[in-house]
Formats: C-alpha cells, sequence, structure tokens
C-alpha cells in the first residue's frame, strides 16, 4: 500500500468513526488500545456502547490523525495531553467542537473525544428539566445583582451544562461576564472565558483575583476545590458581583457541610448565599414505543432515549437562614426545607416517573 493510500485509510476511518457517533448522540468516544485490538466505544445517554473493533495495526496511526487534528504534539506519547479538534457527519462540514484528551496506557494511547453541545438553543433555562416551581426559583436567584448560587451533584449529573445555562440566559451587552473554567467546554460570544492552567501559575485562586480587577457583573467559578477558592468566591459575592459555582455534593444543603469544611463561617454564607441546587441525569423513556418495542426506530430498542435533568433546587432565604444562623444541623435544615415545600431529588423524579417520562428503577438508580 502506498503512503498516500495509507493515509486515505485512517482518515475514512476516523471520519466513519466520528460520523457513527454523531448519529448515536454520543457524548464521548473512547479509542482504547488492548493487546490485540482497539476498541471504539461511544458513551450515550451515560452507557457506553461498543462502536467497533480495529485492527490493532491502525491504532498508531489513528491516533497520530487525532492528535495532529487536535495539534497535540505526537512525538510525546509519555504524558497525557488536551486538545480540541472539530468533528462532522461529512469531513467537509465539521462544525462540533469537541475536547480531546490522550493518556498514554499498556498498550497504548488512550484517546477519549468528549463532543459538547453546539447548538445553543440547548442551553435554554427551560430545557434543563427544571420543574416550573423550581425554574421559577433558580431564575430568580440568577437575576439577583449580587451573592452566590451553588449547584450541587457528582461528576456527570450535568453541573457545567446548568451553569452554561446560566449563563446564557444572563448574557446581555449591560453586563460583564466572566468564567473560571477547567476545561472551557462551550464557547460563549459575550463571556471573557479563562481556562485553568495551574503549570502557567494560572489557578483558581490567581484568576479570580485578577478577574476581581477586571469589574466583572457575572463570575463563573467552575468548581469551588479548596480553601482559597472558597474564600475568594465568598468575597466576591458579598462584595457586589453574582457568582455562580458548583460543588461535589449528594444533595443541594450538602454544600453547607462542604464550605465549612473547607472553613467558611455561617455569618459569612448566610450573608451572600441565595440559592443551592443539586441535580442528576436520568435517562428518558422513549416518547415513541414507551420502552416497549425492540424495533423501535427512535431507541433501537434501548427503550430509552435523551435525558433528563431531575432537580432539588432551595432558596436560601427567611426560615430557612434564619435556622442555620441559630445552629441547626444540616439534617434539620433538610426537614425544614421540605416543610417548605420545596421538593428533594426524590420527590421531583417521582413526579417525572407520574408522568411518564423516566422510570422509577432508572430514578432510584442515580438517586442512592
Amino acid at each position: 500500500m502506498t503512503l498516500l493510500a495509507d493515509d486515505s485509510l485512517i482518515i475514512r476511518a476516523w471520519q466513519e468513526i466520528a460520523a457513527k457517533a454523531i448519529s448515536a448522540r454520543a457524548t464521548d468516544i473512547h479509542i482504547e488500545p488492548q493487546e490485540h485490538i482497539t476498541l471504539i466505544r461511544i458513551r450515550v445517554d451515560g452507557y457506553l456502547h461498543v462502536l467497533s473493533k480495529q485492527n490493532k495495526s491502525l491504532h498508531e496511526r489513528l491516533v497520530t490523525r487525532i492528535k495532529i487534528l487536535a495539534r497535540l504534539d505526537i512525538a510525546e506519547q509519555r504524558i497525557p495531553q488536551d486538545g480540541r479538534v472539530c468533528i462532522g457527519l461529512e469531513l467537509n462540514q465539521a462544525d462540533i467542537h469537541c475536547r480531546v484528551s490522550s493518556l498514554p496506557t499498556l498498550f497504548g494511547e488512550k484517546i477519549v473525544i468528549r463532543l459538547l453541545p453546539s447548538n445553543l438553543t440547548e442551553l435554554a433555562l427551560d430545557q434543563l428539566g427544571l420543574l416550573p416551581p423550581q425554574l421559577a426559583l433558580a431564575q430568580a436567584a440568577i437575576e439577583k445583582p449580587h451573592g452566590l448560587v451553588l449547584v450541587c451533584g457528582p461528576t456527570g449529573s450535568g453541573k457545567t451544562r446548568t451553569l452554561y445555562s446560566f449563563l446564557h440566559h444572563l448574557n446581555h451587552l449591560r453586563s460583564n461576564l466572566c468564567s473560571i473554567e477547567d476545561p472551557i467546554e462551550i464557547r460563549l460570544a459575550g463571556v471573557n472565558q479563562v481556562a485553568y492552567q495551574p503549570k502557567a501559575g494560572l489557578d483558581f485562586p490567581t484568576i479570580i483575583r485578577a478577574l476581581l480587577r477586571q469589574d466583572p457583573d457575572i463570575m463563573m467559578i467552575g468548581e469551588i476545590r479548596d480553601q482559597a477558592t472558597a474564600e475568594l468566591t465568598i468575597q466576591a459575592a458579598q462584595t457586589g458581583h453574582l457568582v455562580l459555582s458548583t460543588l461535589h455534593t449528594q444533595d443541594a444543603l450538602g454544600a453547607i457541610d462542604r464550605l465549612q469544611h473547607l472553613g467558611i463561617n455561617s455569618e459569612a454564607l448566610s450573608s451572600c448565599l441565595h440559592c443551592l441546587s443539586a441535580q442528576r441525569l436520568v435517562r428518558r423513556i422513549c416518547s415513541n414505543c414507551q420502552g416497549k418495542n425492540n424495533n423501535c426506530e427512535l431507541c433501537l430498542g434501548n427503550g430509552f432515549f435523551g435525558r433528563l435533568g431531575i432537580h432539588e433546587v432551595i432558596p436560601f432565604a427567611g426560615d430557612l437562614s434564619q435556622a442555620y444562623c441559630a445552629g441547626a444541623s444540616t439534617q434539620q435544615l433538610r426537614q425544614q426545607a421540605l416543610a417548605l415545600g420545596h421538593l428533594n431529588l426524590l420527590s421531583a423524579g417521582l413526579i417525572q416517573v407520574h408522568q411518564g417520562l423516566i422510570s422509577e428503577f432508572e430514578l432510584h438508580r442515580q438517586i442512592q
């Protein structure tokens, strides 16, 4: 085979993988080297599925092709690298932005490509899965001129998309919007997005201090990870800025314990915290076959199509804030929030179950 024909084969192989992943609504493509084959898997609605198995002899050339497109160092195979690439259903119509991550493994470099949302209509607040009362509470919180709004949940629960939806809703020429992200996933025109790059000295505290000198109105801090970031986030929220951020906690009020663990006292927190939310992503029952047709063309017999956000939204004000300042435990705050009519994740999810949108089994699988 000539070198030109060999290059053409790899180009076609990668384009076929990309097109199949897009058609299947994949969020991630995994190119995994194994001892004798290269395994291609895609993540759809939160689950990995085998797309194909390739001859191991193609692996290095396929990885090289992707690294060239992502502007990574093809000679460096010993350390992880990150980049970006665009793909499309056709080779000359690459309109879907992707994040590329390479990782050296036992049998070669593994590549994971994260497909990023390209349609800004997907970022509308009413597309998040919030129930009408929750949507009203969340919108009221993010439209306040200053304070702190936190979105909580484990990895993969959709927190980042929710923050992007909030930014998209608030994005207008009258406000200076800034974000600190690790990494930048969706490029939003009108938002001053800064990437976390600790090797270059750009860690979260350093960037927050710099942004506070940039006359911001709204700041999105991708994640509160440590005490310094927590303290600067609270400071920003107390001094006339609206701050949106995330925490890795199981429910909304779990953020209270987490922030206290990071050294934030109750007085500082109660002075600026507007709203706490938590969420999970649960597979939707296929609207075409209602999960009962193995020959369904929409869900391909899986019974599910897409995912739905299940949310808990708790405004931190009034009786709840007073109880917190009076020393109520987190469990007592949870009970009071329920008494005030705020749905927890399970209650909100059961409403979606009764509406036939998700199954109770899938709900309990995500909320344990």
